[in-house]
């Protein structure tokens, strides 16, 4: 029978409570550290995951390994400012399109008794342009988007006998004397730049009320994707083939004078806008305008448009075209000679023919301008040079005189939320956003190559997706949850095993002490 004292036995307790607080204690702290880790694992390095972002949209715009010229996304011919690349170039390069005009009429041009008759008079030719609302409104310039009787009179000069017969009526009309039309012939024979210039310069001879069209016929066709526009022959006129990513516009209206930009481009002075607007049917991917006034000297500028030279133009055999990105500096900010109050914006910003109406961007994303005049040095134009740009202002004038009011909206707030989430490191976020973007606009060719990277990115250690971590998290907790159980039940087992092997030793010394002998 053991003889020990309540006081012992309280002890005893006292000492076995404590260490079982002990082994909670240390228990929660190894929840509580394992907590901390979990949270640093779900906070993340969000520098190091847009840092990661940003370099997948690099990758994407140059496409150096995948994609090498027509097959890429964008023909960057130096270097980008890595801060635009999404909120500049990735969000509004979608909405960035070309435009191949088509003008055909049968032409007269008569000047006392001398006349000229041309039937089935057909240019065609290709800028860029901007699709500025939800419906369909596109941006571009009156150059781009509007033919004169003059203008296409002059391009259909195809043949040596076309160009001769020209010439004749010139001289026969008083217009031009027979030395300079026979320096112009002999010197287009040679394939003289200086000849061509000089044939070019004619159409400024031509007055605008001796010249009639008949017969006319202009459209327009838009490609919204990567896939470009092309002409083709049907009879004696040019036709256009239309499709999924390449979809026909009507001119609305124009901010533009042939006469007075002719004169422009020998005197340089510019006295006439050059802005248009043309509509299409549909829900597309738009660009944000912003406010030309807030440019100043030394601001960046980015250009997005589609040089002509880089595909040969209306005349392209490639399967696939993209646009142009370049960057350059604000100069110069001038009035035209005969508008106080309309802006032009010299650059240093790379541009070159065929980018004629495509925007000009600010570093918030914003258009500020239409790209509208070039400088190119090259002789055979194959070349950019320091691009000049409209003001906006313009064009919110030919907006705000047709009572247009620009709608928001639609595939564009899904392309928005789907890179925001990307550069975010959300990447199961970003492919849900993608997908909607692939659903309702397949023209976007840069939503792809995106979501793929942001597949192969789901579950890297910059994925801070919430099923990912939702995941992690439960997994962690699990772990956490087992780690602690199994230490509570070791220190149980621990506690138990101490008792009991106590207690049986205490058991032993007292069945060992013999109680003392009494005499009889």
């Amino acid at each position: 029978m053991s003889n020990r004292s309540p006081h012992h036995t309280a002890k005893r307790l006292k000492k076995t409570l404590l260490i079982m607080i002990g082994g909670g204690v240390i228990a929660l702290g190894l929840l509580t550290l394992n907590i901390a880790t979990v949270t640093n694992k779900i906070s993340g390095d969000s520098a190091k995951t847009e840092q990661t972002a940003l370099t997948s949209v690099d990758t994407v715009l140059h496409n150096q390994e995948e994609f090498v010229l027509p097959r890429n996304t964008s023909n960057i011919p130096s270097q980008l400012d890595k801060t635009t690349l999404v909120k500049v170039i990735a969000k509004n390069q979608p909405a960035v399109v070309r435009i191949l005009t088509v003008y055909c009429a049968d032409i007269t041009v008569a000047s006392g008794a001398s006349s000229l008759k041309k039937k089935d008079v057909c240019t065609a030719g290709v800028g860029s342009g901007s699709i500025i609302s939800n419906d369909g409104y596109i941006a571009t310039n009156g150059h781009v988007a509007v033919v004169s009787p003059k203008r296409a009179l002059l391009d259909s000069l195809a043949s040596g006998e076309e160009i001769q017969n020209y010439l004749d009526y010139l001289v026969a009309a008083e217009l031009l004397t027979p030395t300079n039309a026979s320096a112009i012939r002999i010197g287009i024979a040679k394939d003289s730049r200086s000849a061509s210039d000089a044939l070019d310069a004619t159409i400024a001879l031509i007055s605008s009320t001796t010249i009639t069209a008949t017969n006319v016929d202009l459209q327009h066709a838009i490609q919204l994707g990567n896939e470009p526009v092309r002409i083709g022959s049907g009879g004696s006129r040019i036709t256009l083939s239309f499709a999924n990513t390449i979809v026909r516009a009507r001119l609305i209206d124009q901010d533009f004078d042939q006469d007075a930009a002719d004169q422009s481009l020998q005197t340089g002075q510019f006295t006439s806008s050059d802005v248009a607007l043309l509509k299409m049917s549909g829900s597309f991917p738009y660009v944000r305008l912003g406010d030309g006034m807030s440019v100043k000297v030394n601001d960046q500028l980015t250009a997005i448009g589609f040089p002509a030279f880089i595909d040969d133009s209306v005349n392209t055999e490639q399967w696939q075209t993209v646009p142009s990105i370049t960057q350059g500096k604000v100069t110069d900010i001038i009035s035209d000679a005969t508008h106080n109050g309309r802006k032009i914006i010299n650059t240093s910003v790379p541009i070159a023919q065929g980018e004629s109406g495509g925007p000009s961007f600010n570093d918030n994303g914003e258009q500020i301008g239409l790209n509208t005049y070039t400088a190119l040095e090259c002789e055979d134009l194959k070349c950019f040079g320091n691009g000049l740009v409209r003001d906006i202002a313009d064009l919110k004038a030919l907006l705000k005189k047709n009572n247009i009011t620009l709608k928001m909206g639609g595939v564009t707030n899904d392309w928005y939320r789907g890179l925001d989430a990307y550069v975010g490191g959300n990447y199961a976020e970003a492919l849900v956003a993608f997908r909607k973007v692939q659903d309702k606009y397949p023209a976007n060719y840069l939503v792809s190559p995106l979501a793929r990277l942001a597949r192969e990115q789901t579950g890297s250690s910059t994925d801070i997706s919430s099923s990912f971590q939702a995941r992690t998290v439960t997994t962690t907790i699990f772990v956490i949850a087992g780690a602690t159980l199994l230490v509570l039940i070791s220190t149980i087992i621990g506690l138990i095993i101490h008792f009991t092997r106590k207690h049986h030793r205490e058991e032993a010394t007292a069945n060992d002490q013999t109680p003392p002998l009494t005499p009889l």
